[in-house]
C-alpha cells in the first residue's frame, strides 16, 4: 500500500501440496528460509534503508521503538517468522546489523508490481517494483554464494547455504498500490480494471522467473477491500448510493474482488506452467472482514 496508510488483510494462500496445513506447517515442515516480496504490508525495513527510518509511533506496541514497519506492532510476515521458528526478516537494502542467514526482505512500502511513471515525493509510491525486488533477489543469490566461497567465519554466516533457496519459502504481499496508482491518476473504477490483468501477467513474469532460480514453495496474499481505505474514501468521490452497509465504497471493493479471481486464474496458470510445483490455494476473498461473504476454496 501506499506506505504512510494501513489495509485490511485478507489472503490468497498458495503452497507446495506437501503442506499439510494451508494456513501454518506442523512440527515436520521444515523451511530453512524466508524470502519476501512487497509493499508495506510486509516491508521490515527496506523503505526506512533508503528514505529515512519509520517515524513514532511506527513501532511503539512490541518493538518500542521504529523498527522500519510502518505499522505500530509486528507484521503478518513478523508472524509466519515466528511459526517457522526463524528470526525476524532483515531487509536487503538495511546495511546496519543484517543477518541474512535465515532470508531477507526485498520488501518496501508503496512498492507496486507495475513500475509507476512517477517519484516517491510525488506520488508516495516506492521506486522498488516488484520486477526490481526481483532482480535485487537474483543479485543476492548470485553474490551471497561468491562471498560463502571467499570468505570464513562471521561474514560467511550472515550468508544462506546454496540448497537454502530451493527449500526457502517465498512470500508476496503486492498489488493493492496497483490499484490506488489509477486512482490518483483520475482513472475510473472500469479503467482501473481494465489493466489489472497487464498487472498480474507481470505478476507471473516474477515468479516464473523466481521458480526458474529454484523456487518452490509460494505464499501469495491477494489484496484486501480497496473501498474500506479511509484515504480512498476520504480522497476520491463516492456517493451515497455507493457505501455499503460496512461504511465502504462498493465499486472500489469490486475492483479489488475482481484483481483476487484473476489472481487465482493467474495462479492456475502457473500450475500448468510450472510442472514441478503443485499448489494449494485457499481464497478468502473477504470473507475474514465481511463473514457474510463465504470463504472459497480451490485445489489446482
Amino acid at each position: 500500500m501506499e506506505f504512510n496508510h494501513l489495509k485490511f488483510q485478507t489472503l490468497v494462500i498458495i503452497f507446495a501440496t506437501f503442506l499439510p496445513t494451508p494456513l501454518f506447517c506442523s512440527d515436520n515442515c521444515n523451511f530453512p528460509a524466508i524470502f519476501n516480496f512487497g509493499d508495506s504490508n510486509s516491508d521490515t525495513g527496506g523503505l526506512s534503508a533508503a528514505f529515512g527510518q519509520a517515524p513514532p509511533p511506527n513501532g511503539e506496541t512490541f518493538f518500542h521503538a521504529p523498527a522500519g514497519r510502518f505499522s505500530d506492532g509486528r507484521l503478518l510476515i513478523d508472524f509466519i517468522a515466528e511459526k517457522l521458528e526463524l528470526p525476524y526478516l532483515s531487509a536487503f537494502l538495511d546495511s546496519i546489523g543484517s543477518n541474512f542467514s535465515h532470508g531477507a526482505n526485498f520488501a518496501t512500502a508503496g512498492s507496486t508490481i507495475r513500475p509507476q511513471n512517477t517519484t516517491i515525493s510525488q506520488s508516495g509510491y516506492s521506486p522498488i517494483s516488484l520486477d526490481i525486488q526481483r532482480v535485487q533477489f537474483s543479485d543476492f543469490v548470485t553474490r551471497s554464494q561468491i562471498i560463502r566461497k571467499k570468505e570464513e567465519g562471521f561474514f560467511r554466516n550472515l550468508l544462506p547455504d546454496e540448497d537454502v533457496f530451493s527449500r526457502a519459502l517465498y512470500t508476496f504481499d503486492i498489488g493493492q498500490n496497483d490499484l490506488t496508482a489509477g486512482y490518483k491518476l483520475n482513472l475510473s473504477t472500469h479503467q482501473v480494471k481494465a489493466y489489472v490483468p497487464r498487472v498480474l501477467e507481470q505478476f507471473s513474469d516474477v515468479i516464473q522467473k523466481l521458480y526458474g532460480e529454484g523456487g518452490r514453495s509460494f505464499w501469495i496474499h491477494n489484496t484486501g477491500p480497496v473501498g474500506c481505505l479511509p484515504y480512498i474514501m476520504d480522497r476520491f468521490l463516492v456517493t451515497t448510493a455507493q457505501i455499503d452497509k460496512y461504511g465502504c465504497s462498493i465499486p472500489y471493493n469490486d475492483v479489488s474482488e475482481y484483481f483476487n479471481l484473476r489472481l487465482n486464474e493467474t495462479v492456475s496458470e502457473l500450475r500448468k506452467k510450472l510442472p514441478m510445483a503443485a499448489y494449494y490455494i485457499r481464497r478468502c476473498l473477504f470473507s475474514q472482514i465481511f463473514p457474510h461473504r463465504p470463504s472459497k476454496e480451490t485445489r489446482i
